[in-house]
């Protein structure tokens, strides 16, 4: 209990919050979920190209298309089927990213419920809330898993399958159904590589532990594999009705993608994850090490420990032969992290528990105050210096009018306080209080800066000025730019560029968007010369040019 805080304490409460602690967790979980998917345009990243994709699908054949992008190994149907269905149900309300983004709400809430049962079945009650609270916990995961990519769609089909596994030797039927549903989401709404983590850890199990020898766990393994069947009939009919020969490309295309995407990995391939890997895993790895210290050599006979440790092998594995260029990819190794961190996440050392409890608190007030003064600086002008720099960095920023943001942020900062206030000192509550300080953080920083990050990391201005330059009647438009910024330039100026290269002597398009940096001096020879230079306000990095065909000269 914090102090003074005692005077903003109430008895009963307190007593009611730290002794029936899954009302709170249930509410901070969902609060964690639902903050931060709307409210933002799609950033540079793998979600501006699935955005870009899903535009394309809501105006043409989905499985035509889907087919045709299959080579770039982002998601799988699932994903898209179930973010084109919230597009369609909350098109008249949002824009088509925030309710694309809204979708990933099903796979967020699916896998912080399967962890918590997950928990339950292996460890008893007390995990089943603190293991979800340290997968949301997790530093990582915060800001990833609320931008449109598959991940959350795979952490999901992980938590459902491992839930499966978990129950399966107790009751084979029940554990066989959640089995099959967890690979079948990962088999149809990620890329197809992922299946290969269940499909070991199942291998590795039935060698470690003679319960899942038995012909129980074959009867669960049996059912698992008709539901599989099942799902991916339904999506191969659909296929198939759309043109007789998809099921077989579709087949094919997921074959030749999961095989090219593994390969022996190289001491840079290694590097990347090792280096973000302590910070992207903070602070659940310390409650890992010390819950396999507590439970040492006997708790490895254990099943219960057991199954998290070979999920854990089998991700780290299949990660590591599929090359984790980014953040994200670490993501799936959070779920056995939480769950083997949540054995004796109870039984930490006073000491090491009152030094978490601190520094979460110190860190949450430092940056909850900061929070609310970069707020003022950019909404108020107050300080004026900060606010001064602020427009140097985000020139021309409108704040509009943001009050119903202030106030909702004044009652969460407030309810925050009062929180911490009528928790009570116990070792889990470390992790309680990290878990909300976190959750906290994010939702302020959702609430009063999200609007002017997204002024500076948005490309709709400097797409939007760039297309008043370009006439309708054009033949084709090549783009020299990255992907996400191909994509970016589709989702809001409505065009669909090529890549074919300049110096092709076939070509004959009438616009040519070019990407560098400012500091370079490129010159685009005839036939082509420059209408339009610009970029992102603020951003004094990369410039687009967009080029013209002199008409006569090739």
């Amino acid at each position: 209990m914090l102090r003074p805080g005692s005077y903003f304490r109430h008895e009963q409460t307190a007593v009611s919050i730290t002794n029936n602690p899954m009302l709170l967790t249930a509410l901070l979980c969902i609060a964690w979920t639902i903050f931060g998917l709307i409210g933002h345009d799609p950033w540079k990243s793998e979600e501006a190209v699935l955005v870009s994709h899903l535009v394309q699908f809501t105006n043409s054949d989905f499985c035509l298309d889907l087919l045709a992008i299959n080579g770039l190994p982002l998601a799988g149907p699932l994903f898209y089927a179930t973010a084109l269905s919230f597009m369609e149900a909350w098109g008249s309300l949002l824009a088509p990213h925030d309710a694309a983004r809204l979708a990933l709400s099903i796979w967020l809430l699916s896998a912080i419920l399967f962890t918590g049962l997950t928990a339950s079945e292996l460890w008893g009650r007390t995990q089943s809330w603190l293991a979800p609270l340290l997968l949301i916990g997790s530093v990582g995961l915060l800001v990833k898993s609320h931008q449109l990519s598959a991940t959350p769609v795979l952490i999901s089909g992980l938590a459902i399958f491992f839930y499966g596994l978990a129950i399966a030797p107790r009751r084979s039927m029940i554990g066989g159904i959640w089995l099959g549903i967890g690979i079948s989401i990962i088999l149809l709404g990620t890329a197809t590589q992922n299946v290969a983590i269940p499909l070991l850890t199942i291998v590795l199990m039935s060698l470690v532990n003679f319960r899942y020898r038995g012909l129980r766990f074959i009867f669960s393994l049996a059912i698992a594999g008709l539901i599989l069947i099942a799902s991916a009939g339904i999506w191969l009919t659909i296929l198939h009705q759309s043109d007789a020969t998809f099921p077989a490309r579709w087949i094919a295309n997921a074959w030749s993608g999961s095989t090219d995407s593994f390969r022996v990995p190289t001491i840079n391939d290694i590097i990347y994850p090792a280096s973000v890997f302590p910070w992207f895993t903070w602070p659940t790895w310390i409650f890992l090490i010390w819950s396999l210290w507590v439970e040492g050599r006997e708790g490895l006979k254990r099943k219960e420990l057991q199954l998290p440790i070979v999920l854990w092998i089998t991700i780290t594995l299949v990660l590591a032969f599929t090359n984790i260029n980014k953040e994200s990819g670490l993501a799936p190794i959070l779920l056995p992290f939480a769950l083997i961190g949540s054995i004796a996440a109870g039984r930490i050392p006073r000491s090491f528990g009152n030094a978490l409890y601190w520094f979460s608190i110190m860190v949450a007030a430092f940056f909850t105050i900061a929070v609310w003064i970069y707020f003022s600086a950019s909404y108020y002008g107050f300080p004026q210096e900060l606010s001064e720099h602020l427009l140097r960095l985000q020139p021309g920023y409108k704040s509009g009018n943001r009050n119903v943001a202030v106030l909702v942020a004044a009652l969460i900062t407030a309810t925050w306080f009062l929180l911490l206030c009528n928790i009570k000192r116990r070792p889990e509550s470390a992790i309680l209080i990290w878990a909300i300080n976190l959750t906290v953080g994010w939702m302020l920083t959702v609430l009063l800066l999200f609007h002017w990050i997204d002024e500076r990391k948005t490309y709709a201005p400097m797409v939007h000025s760039m297309m008043q330059h370009i006439e309708p009647n054009y033949s084709c438009i090549i783009a020299q730019v990255g992907p996400a910024q191909r994509s970016l330039i589709h989702y809001f100026g409505g065009i669909v560029t090529t890549d074919i290269y300049l110096e092709n002597n076939g070509q004959s398009c009438t616009y040519l968007i070019y990407q560098d940096i400012w500091d370079a001096d490129n010159d685009i020879e005839l036939p082509w010369h420059m209408i339009w230079e610009g970029g992102r306000a603020g951003d004094k990095v990369e410039r687009y040019t967009l080029y013209k065909r002199e008409i006569g000269l090739n």
